[in-house]
């Protein structure tokens, strides 16, 4: 199975040209060893920029998100859904004292109207804190999921919190279903009020 997920995302990134999506170079296998190639990327990861800063600058972070938004669009544009849209997912280069973020790991990446979300097992795949209450679900995915899980990573860079911070997955779960989205005024006041309805909207 890692194999086969290994091959699938190796494909699946090769195809996707985008300033914002890493490059991939050459996949396949050496003397029985799966190898990927890829752009290596002089940064961090958006997680370590949150946990540097304690949570990121309106203006700041609405640029990196519009950059994963536009990476997003590209797979979306293929017929792609991400499913695991998280910090450790976008990469921070710094390029000219500005910000470019890429968007990477599109290992649980699918064909838009494939089967479900769930695995053999029953379980699902994603990432808790990001995860769209249809992908909890198992029901089929499109690339409406991505964006909800976009408007949690917006969350997070905005606040430093995740939407749902409970003390269990259960519980975390729960909140995604059930729960309205988190006004952000109470953790970041100097948000502009027009990022609250961008929240909402995608939630």
């Amino acid at each position: 199975a890692f194999r086969d997920r290994f091959k699938r995302e190796s494909l699946i990134a090769a195809q996707i040209e985008h300033p914002h999506v890493i490059p991939v170079h050459e996949a396949g296998e050496a003397d029985g060893q799966l190898f990927i190639a890829m752009r290596l990327i002089d940064g961090v990861d958006l997680r370590e920029v949150i946990r540097r800063n304690g949570r990121i600058e309106p203006r700041r972070a609405v640029r990196i998100l519009s950059q994963v938004a536009a990476a997003l669009d590209a797979a979306h544009a293929r017929g792609l859904v991400h499913r695991d849209i998280k910090p450790g997912n976008v990469l921070i280069a710094d390029e000219g004292g500005r910000d470019h973020a890429y968007l990477t790991d599109f290992g649980l990446s699918k064909q838009l109207g494939a089967e479900s979300a769930m695995t053999a097992t029953g379980t699902f795949v994603g990432t808790v804190d990001y995860i769209a209450p249809e992908q909890i679900q198992g029901l089929p995915l499109d690339a409406r999921s991505d964006v909800y899980s976009l408007a949690c990573l917006l969350y997070h860079a905005l606040t430093g919190h995740v939407p749902f911070e409970r003390d269990s997955d259960v519980a975390k779960i729960f909140a995604h279903m059930s729960e309205p989205p988190p006004p952000l005024g109470s953790l970041a006041p100097d948000v502009p009020p027009q990022l609250e309805d961008v929240l909402r909207r995608a939630m």
